[in-house]
C-alpha cells in the first residue's frame, strides 16, 4: 500500500500569506463550462427530499444545488435535515455541560489513540512540547466512529462502540443522549452521501459500493471567548484548515465566529442560522474529484464574548478504503491530478499532527491545491 503525501505544515495566515482558490481551477474547467462563483454568503439547501424519499426530480434539483455549492465554496447550510430545533439547542446544551465539569472530571476521558476517542484540552496532548508557539484556545471531545447501518440492522441494538463517557454521577442522562443522537445522525450521514454521489453524476449508491459505508467521529468543540489584548498575533480559536475526511457536518450555537474563504480569496461570516446545520466538503472528497470540489480554508474566532458551542460530525469511509479520482472527473483533458491514497492513512497522519502541536496541519496533496497570496 503506497503511502500518501500526508506531511503537514501548518498555514499562518498572516506571515505566510492568505491562501486563495485553486490556482489553475479555470484552465481545466472553464473548457467545460464549469465556473467557480464569489458567494458573499453560503447557499440554503433544502435537503428533504433525500430524507424523505421525494421524487427522482426532487432528488435531481437538490443535487445540482449541492453540486453547485461544492464548487463555488465547499460549503452550504442544510434544512430539512430531520432533527428539530429543540434536538440541535439539546445538543449543544449537552456539550456545555460537559465542558463546565471540573478538569479532573474531564480527564478521566483523556485522549485514547486507538480508536480516537476522549477529551483533547487546550494546546493538544503535549502542550509543553510546543511552548514556543501559539495554540489554538479551544477544548474538545471525541467519540469513536460509528458506521451506517442497514434497516435491520437500525430495528436492532444500536452498537454502543469503544467511547470513554464521564461517570454517571458526574454528568447524569449525557451517555444516553449521545448515544441517541448519533443513532439519528447515521441516517442523515448515509442520505447525504447519497446525495453526494448524485451531485457528481453517479448512481446513489456508488460511494457505500465502492468504499463501504460511511462512519462519522462525533465531536465537541468548545471555544471560550477570545481576548484581543492577550491574544498572540497568529492566534485563533481553531486555525485556518481544511476538513480531512469525505464531508462533515456541523452544528453551531448563536455566537458565530466560523468563517470560510470565498473563491476571491475573502474570509465570509459562517452565520448561525436557527435549525439548519452546516455541511462542508473535505480533502478525501476533493481529491476523489479532481478538485471540482474544493476542501476548503475555514476557521473559528469567538469574539463574542460569550462561551462557543458547536458539533462536528466528521464523515469518512471505513479506514481500508482506497481513494481515487471519480469516473465522472477525468477526461482526455482533465487527467487525474493525485495517485490512489488510503483513507485511513491519509486522514490519521494529520489528526496526529495536531494533536502534537496544538494546531491543524494541511497535507501536501491539499496545499499544493491553493495559490499563496500576500495579504
Amino acid at each position: 500500500m503506497a503511502t500518501p503525501q500526508t506531511a503537514a505544515t501548518t498555514i499562518d495566515p498572516i506571515s505566510d500569506g492568505a491562501v486563495d482558490a485553486f490556482s489553475d481551477f479555470d484552465n481545466r474547467y472553464l473548457r467545460q463550462g464549469v465556473a467557480r462563483n464569489d458567494l458573499a454568503s453560503l447557499p440554503v439547501i433544502d435537503i428533504s427530499p433525500f430524507m424523505q424519499g421525494g421524487s427522482e426530480t426532487a432528488r435531481d434539483a437538490v443535487a445540482k444545488q449541492i453540486r453547485q455549492a461544492s464548487i463555488d465554496i465547499g460549503f452550504f447550510y442544510a434544512k430539512g435535515h430531520g432533527f428539530s430545533a429543540a434536538e440541535l439547542q439539546a445538543l449543544l446544551d449537552w456539550g456545555l455541560r460537559f465542558f463546565h465539569l471540573p478538569r479532573a472530571e474531564k480527564d478521566k476521558l483523556f485522549w485514547k489513540k486507538d480508536p480516537g476517542r476522549g477529551y483533547v484540552p487546550p494546546g493538544g496532548l503535549n502542550p509543553e512540547a510546543n511552548k514556543d508557539k501559539p495554540v489554538d484556545l479551544k477544548e474538545r471531545l471525541y467519540f469513536a466512529r460509528e458506521f451506517a447501518l442497514s434497516a435491520a440492522e437500525h430495528a436492532g441494538a444500536f452498537p454502543p462502540g469503544p467511547h470513554q463517557w464521564p461517570d454517571e454521577t458526574a454528568l447524569p442522562g449525557f451517555r444516553r443522549f449521545v448515544a441517541d443522537t448519533q443513532y439519528k445522525s447515521v441516517d442523515l450521514i448515509q442520505r447525504l452521501g447519497f446525495a453526494l454521489a448524485r451531485s457528481l453524476g453517479l448512481d446513489e449508491g456508488y460511494f457505500e459500493r465502492e468504499n463501504g459505508r460511511f462512519g462519522s467521529t462525533m465531536v465537541y468543540n468548545y471555544y471560550p471567548p477570545l481576548d484581543r489584548a492577550t491574544l498572540e498575533r497568529t492566534q485563533w480559536s481553531f486555525s485556518p484548515h481544511t476538513d480531512y475526511g469525505s464531508f462533515t457536518v456541523v452544528v453551531q450555537d448563536e455566537n458565530g465566529g466560523l468563517q470560510v474563504r470565498n473563491a476571491a480569496g475573502q474570509w465570509i461570516d459562517v452565520t448561525p442560522i436557527p435549525g439548519t446545520v452546516i455541511v462542508n466538503i473535505g480533502d478525501l472528497v476533493a481529491l476523489a474529484t479532481n478538485d471540482l470540489y474544493t476542501s476548503n480554508l475555514h476557521r473559528v474566532a469567538n469574539f463574542s464574548g460569550n462561551e462557543r458551542l458547536s458539533v462536528s460530525f466528521f464523515v469518512g469511509p471505513p479506514s481500508t478504503a482506497e481513494i481515487s479520482c471519480l469516473p465522472t472527473c477525468r477526461g482526455p483533458d482533465n487527467p487525474a491530478r493525485y495517485p490512489t491514497v488510503n483513507a485511513d492513512e491519509y486522514t490519521q497522519a494529520l489528526i496526529e499532527q495536531y494533536h502534537r502541536t496544538g494546531r491543524p496541519g494541511i497535507a501536501v496533496t491539499t496545499a499544493t491545491r491553493f495559490k499563496r497570496q500576500s495579504v
